[in-house]
């Protein structure tokens, strides 16, 4: 390869870089722009004012002139514009962006081509092609934008100057024109060369600290700050689904097969969870073999339910290297709103433990109702809307909000979203059906939840004797007359 084959490789490579950088540093480069624009503003008016006040002094022909006055409104108008991107930083869009800063420096440079123009203290244009060379130091662009932009304006200042100033002073004004903006586009290569050669070492490093070095999905603390980045922007009418995925059994993998064969499970997980979701989903490891997959736009409790059903699918084919079938549980939330993501991860980790009670290889998808609630809360499930139901409604709806379920599921659920609000919880429980009984083991089972009372409303003997195995608090028989469904 020759000498001019080298230099184009490397100008291609650098070129690339550039793309790369423009594209995917997004938020930074937005981030910086404002900063700048911020900046500059407040050095613009430093040194306009202290120019005026030199050519007062130094420039016997200096007058301040209409031309120089064009300069104040763009300022109080941008100092209120810049205090709106300071209160909504990390808020505002790329395009919105974009269009804020470029207006400015569209105005600013109009301003400066009336004063070389109408205003020179030198008979010729220099302080718009001054402003054109160092644009690509406070602003990043693409290089045909810069080329676009300055061309726009210079061309504006090129016909003031033609119509206005003798053939000899177009001539030079055109003369440094061309001269300003071949240097600002070479400046604006070089410049972006470098910017996007640190931005992506940078961004290299930041995204190697924040993977998990076994699974190679995001580590615990890269995972909660970027999860707690997507909750601070979301829209309130926005969907998400949370799902916390927990290996079952995965210490005895450790124990009896080997750490070795704990870690080639965790790094197949990983990958599997990388390939099956999609790229702008979060997926991280959260401890030990426990997963976090926050999915944003994900609405659909159905859509939700099968692709857990389906992941789990595709763990129980894992190939280990032994004669092992790898089963998960899930816990899944979908949520829409301004909630806390704390809430909506508590909810999962609900889930996922009632998964886990009922056993390997199981599944619990469930929505967060935005909901709050004033009163102390009673929840009560009763399989139906019978006498002694409405009766506590009537009794007890002024003292409490009262939440009515019919199942198990329900009822778990229910508690999980209003846990710091209950007060008190009803069941009944059915040996038959086995209604209310997987409610009072999961209650006592689950630490956060073991102290709430539970009432157990039952029918027969037996079921009396199965609600004290589990730990009712109180137990009320509805062939009571004066005790059914009443709280003392």
């Amino acid at each position: 390869m020759g000498l001019f084959g080298k230099y184009s490789k490397i100008n291609r490579e650098e070129l690339d870089s550039i793309k790369r950088y423009l594209r995917e540093c997004l938020p930074s480069i937005d981030d910086n722009n404002l900063h700048m624009l911020r900046k500059a503003c407040m050095y613009i008016s430093m040194v306009y004012v202290g120019m005026i006040i030199v050519g007062e002094l130094l420039l016997e022909d200096f007058t301040f002139s209409i031309e120089h006055c064009g300069m104040i409104p763009l300022m109080i108008v941008y100092f209120f514009v810049n205090l709106y991107t300071l209160r909504h930083r990390g808020e505002i869009s790329t395009a919105k962006t974009a269009a804020i800063c470029c207006t400015f420096y569209f105005f600013l440079g109009v301003d400066l081509a009336l004063i070389d123009v109408f205003d020179s203290p030198t008979g010729q244009a220099l302080w718009l092609p001054l402003a054109c060379i160092g644009l690509p130091m406070i602003f990043i662009d693409r290089i045909y934008k810069y080329a676009f932009e300055e061309s726009v304006v210079l061309s504006i200042m090129l016909i003031m100057s033609y119509f206005h100033r003798d053939h000899e002073g177009f001539l030079k004004d055109l003369y440094i024109s061309i001269a300003a903006f071949i240097v600002s586009i070479l400046a604006a290569r070089i410049i972006l060369e470098v910017r996007a050669k640190e931005a992506l070492a940078m961004q290299e490093v930041t995204k190697l600290s924040s993977l998990d070095k076994l699974t190679h999905v995001l580590n615990k603390n890269a995972l909660i700050e970027r999860i707690d980045n997507y909750f601070h922007r979301k829209t309130s009418d926005e969907f998400c689904a949370m799902c916390i995925i927990d290996l079952d059994d995965f210490k005895l993998v450790n124990d009896n097969l080997g750490h070795s064969t704990g870690d080639i499970l965790l790094e197949k997980v990983g990958q599997l969870l990388i390939e099956n979701f999609r790229a702008y989903d979060l997926v991280g490891r959260y401890g030990g073999d426990e997963f976090v997959v926050l999915m944003p736009r994900m609405g659909d409790i159905n859509i939700l339910t099968n692709r857990c059903k389906a992941l789990q699918m595709y763990i129980s084919d894992l190939d280990i290297g032994v004669n092992h079938i790898v089963t998960a549980s899930i816990g899944a939330v979908i949520c829409k709103g301004e909630s806390d993501w704390k809430a909506i991860f508590s909810m999962a980790d609900d889930a996922l433990y009632k998964s886990k009670i009922l056993g390997k290889n199981c599944c619990t998808t469930w929505v967060y109702v935005d909901e709050p609630k004033e009163k102390d809360i009673l929840v009560l499930m009763a399989s139906e809307i019978n006498e002694g139901v409405n009766s506590l409604f009537e009794g007890e709806g002024d003292r409490f909000d009262i939440i009515h379920a019919t199942n198990d599921d329900e009822v778990i659920r229910n508690i999980s979203r209003y846990r710091d609000g209950i007060k008190i919880i009803m069941l009944e429980v059915n040996a038959g059906t086995g209604s209310g009984v997987f409610v009072l083991k999961y209650l006592k089972k689950r630490e956060g939840f073991a102290k709430i009372p539970v009432i157990a409303v039952v029918n027969t003997q037996r079921e009396a004797a199965m609600a004290e195995d589990l730990q009712a608090d109180a137990i009320i028989g509805t062939d009571e007359p004066d005790s059914k469904y009443k709280l003392e």
